[in-house]
């Protein structure tokens, strides 16, 4: 069953306190951030001027859910052991709850020195993503004792729905991204949950809550899903 809905990629097309009401209506929301070196201030990757704000808010809200989306270099230096990309996020580490490493269909050498940096953060959830090339990376951090998850996504943050939705992992919480839109959400939700039954999962969308040329973060069509996904989270929890 969804009880979470991850809205990715909120950036500098509107302010971090923008969506404080959307949160407030919608608390089961995650706000998903990405976060790339060289992207910072980029379509759909947030300035640190921003991000910077994004903290301020944090700290007067604490509610607020929030996950870092973690891309090229900072990923490459993770799976590799190392804590330099960690340090430079220092600032902002703190505030997420949860941490997706975006393999991006790349193949990756995880070292086993990753999972000495994951056990540095103990309360924090690693999400993984499970793209058919490094599926093994959760697996690997599961049996090492991580708190983690796998989140379907065919697509690589393209957007593109598949044509089935996978079977949830045996052992490993998992959520499903990839191409879900305000027109087909109902749809996917039932497909999902259908597959899931009670076991607990959550959905992320991307590239269909912006607007039609990519430039702007679109609050409406943001609305438009949560809205349709309360009707199925309410009830989930009755």
């Amino acid at each position: 069953m969804i009880t979470k809905v991850t809205i990715t990629g909120a950036d500098d097309s509107i302010s971090p306190s923008a969506l404080l009401p959307l949160n407030d209506k919608y608390p089961f929301v995650e706000w998903g951030i990405l976060v790339s070196q060289r992207r910072f201030g980029t379509n759909r990757y947030p300035s640190t001027g921003w991000v910077s704000g994004l903290v301020k808010m944090k700290r007067s809200f604490p509610e607020v859910k929030l996950s870092c989306h973690l891309c090229g270099k900072f990923v490459r230096e993770l799976v590799a052991g190392n804590t330099n990309g960690i340090a430079d996020l220092d600032t902002i580490w703190n505030i997420f709850d949860r941490i997706q490493i975006n393999f991006h269909a790349i193949r990756h050498t995880v070292h086993k020195s990753m999972i000495d940096v994951l056990k540095l953060f103990p309360e924090k959830e690693f999400i993984f993503q499970y793209d058919d090339v490094n599926n093994f990376a959760v697996h690997f951090a599961h049996e090492s004792g991580i708190k983690c998850s796998a989140l379907f996504d065919a697509s690589g943050g393209a957007g593109i729905l598949p044509e089935n939705w996978p079977e949830p992992l045996n052992d490993i919480k998992c959520g499903y991204a990839g191409g879900i839109s305000p027109e087909n959400i109902e749809k996917q939700i039932q497909l999902i949950q259908g597959i899931t039954g009670d076991r607990e999962t959550w959905i992320d969308m991307e590239t269909h809550v912006r607007s039609d040329n990519d430039m702007k973060f679109d609050l409406v069509k943001v609305e438009q899903c949560l809205e349709i996904s309360s009707i199925y989270i309410n009830n989930n929890t009755l």
